[in-house]
C-alpha cells in the first residue's frame, strides 16, 4: 500500500513539474504578456497527464504565502492555466 501512495506521489510530482515548466516557458514566448493562458485540456493532453493525477498537481500549487503559482480560470467554459503572479515576477528580466 505504501508503494501506490509513493507512486502516485512521483506521478503527481512529475506532473507538477511538467506543468510548471510548460507554463514557464509558455510565458517567456508571450514576451511575459500577464494575460496569457494556456487551456488546461490542452495542457493535460499534450503531457499525457492523466486527469486525476493533473487535479492533484494543480491543487498542489500554491506558495507559503498562499498565492497562487499557477492560477486556474474559466472564460466561456473553456479552462485556462497561467502562471500566478509570484512566478511570473520571478521569471521577468
Amino acid at each position: 500500500m505504501a508503494q501506490l501512495r509513493e507512486s502516485t506521489e512521483l506521478a503527481v510530482l512529475e506532473a507538477k513539474l511538467k506543468i510548471f515548466y510548460k507554463l514557464c516557458v509558455a510565458y517567456r514566448r508571450s514576451r511575459q504578456d500577464p494575460a496569457f493562458g494556456l487551456r488546461a485540456d490542452d495542457v493535460r493532453t499534450e503531457l499525457d497527464i492523466p486527469e486525476s493525477v493533473f487535479a492533484k498537481a494543480l491543487e498542489t500549487f500554491v506558495d507559503v504565502k498562499n498565492q497562487a503559482i499557477v492560477e486556474m480560470l474559466e472564460k466561456n467554459g473553456v479552462r485556462y492555466l497561467r502562471l500566478g503572479e509570484s512566478a511570473r515576477h520571478n521569471l521577468s528580466d
